[in-house]
């Protein structure tokens, strides 16, 4: 069995930045779409957007579960894509055609209130991909 979408109807995402560095509108709407469920702590909406199509449902129950139970792991994932979202000059887009597949590189976020006050930048990245067959709309999720 495969992952479909599994969430009732999509915050709009006029309220995230839509600043992702992408020319590709579909795109930079899902992001922003990721970026609202993570405001609003849905992290079964987030996961049923974000996990590519081809995973099957035990692996996403495991995924959801993990950041379920895992509060800082959900707030690092989340303060990613929102830096994604945020554009430049803390994202850029590195490699993709961005019709099919478009790759991010971004500052990893710093832990709030953490103790590492050191001046070592991480750079980290995420790949999206459009998993829309022809003739459907677009359906952009992490590349698995």
């Amino acid at each position: 069995m495969t992952n479909t979408d599994r969430g009732a109807a999509p915050p709009n995402p006029a309220a995230a930045a839509c600043n992702a560095p992408t020319k590709n509108a579909a795109l930079r709407e899902r992001i922003a779409e990721l970026v609202l469920l993570g405001r609003v702590n849905d992290i079964d909406g987030f996961v049923a957007k974000f996990v590519p199509r081809d995973c099957d449902d035990e692996d996403v129950s495991e995924f959801s579960k993990s950041l379920h139970e895992d509060a800082e792991r959900w707030a690092l994932l989340r303060s990613e894509i929102e830096r994604v979202d945020a554009g430049a000059p803390g994202a850029r887009l590195i490699a993709g055609d961005e019709v099919k597949r478009a790759e991010f590189r971004f500052e990893m976020p710093r832990a709030e209130g953490g103790e590492d006050d050191s001046e070592f930048i991480i750079d980290r990245e995420v790949a999206f991909v459009d998993y829309a067959a022809a003739g459907e709309p677009a359906d952009w999720r992490a590349e698995g």
